[in-house]
């Protein structure tokens, strides 16, 4: 685990426990609250979104985000074309 956050210098954020929505989480940070991101989900929307921060990581999940299809949607597609 790094010891400063890349994004806003402080110590660094647990996004498990922690609401540090304006930083930029590792790739490997799967749990932000009560939200679990499959890790394929997010290796594919950091693939495609390096910057996002947690808030935008969640809200990409939950639906909001007009770039890139919730966790759900992206894996109905997924199945779709198998």
């Amino acid at each position: 685990m790094q010891k400063k956050c890349p994004t806003c210098g402080k110590k660094s954020h647990n996004f498990e426990l922690e609401e540090a929505l304006n930083c930029v989480p590792p790739k490997n940070v799967l749990k932000f609250g009560e939200y679990v991101i499959d890790k394929k989900y997010r290796n594919a929307l950091y693939k495609k979104h390096p910057y996002y921060n947690a808030e935008e990581i969640v809200g990409s999940f939950l639906g909001h985000n007009p770039y890139f299809p919730s966790q759900e949607i992206w894996e109905n597609s997924k199945d779709e074309m198998n």
